[in-house]
């Protein structure tokens, strides 16, 4: 086999040993997702009594109330993307509740939930 040929085919097979390489990468990169667990926060809106509203999501499951009003959460999950929030109305009745929350975006420092049309903004804290 002439040489140039075979210096051919080893240049090839190092440039597809790269490319493998960089896909691989961008797999692994895509797979990897910010964590949703922390202290999630509303601003508070201009004149508000309240303050921020929110919520702390625990690593094992419990949820940390800000501010949250009658409607307090006990327990989350996560579900792909779907964020689940379980709780209890703390006035007369304490009914348990869910809510199922889209997961519309998540980064370090935003994350947006929304359902039926309505979506919610918290920053990081």
């Amino acid at each position: 086999m002439p040489l140039q040929i075979k210096e051919e085919k080893e240049m090839n097979k190092r440039l597809i040993i790269i490319a493998l390489c960089g896909m691989m990468g961008l797999v692994f990169a895509s797979c990897s997702r910010p964590s949703i667990v922390g202290t999630w926060v509303e601003p508070a809106a201009e004149g508000s009594l309240l303050g921020e509203v929110g919520f702390t999501l625990l690593d094992n499951g419990e949820v940390v109330n800000i501010n949250t009003g009658f409607r307090e959460y006990k327990t989350w999950e996560r579900n792909g993307d779907l964020l689940i929030l379980h709780g209890e109305t703390n006035g007369y009745s304490h009914e348990k509740f869910s809510d199922t929350n889209n997961i519309i975006s998540l980064d370090e420092k935003n994350l947006v939930i929304g359902q039926d049309g309505y979506s919610v903004t918290y920053l990081r804290k």
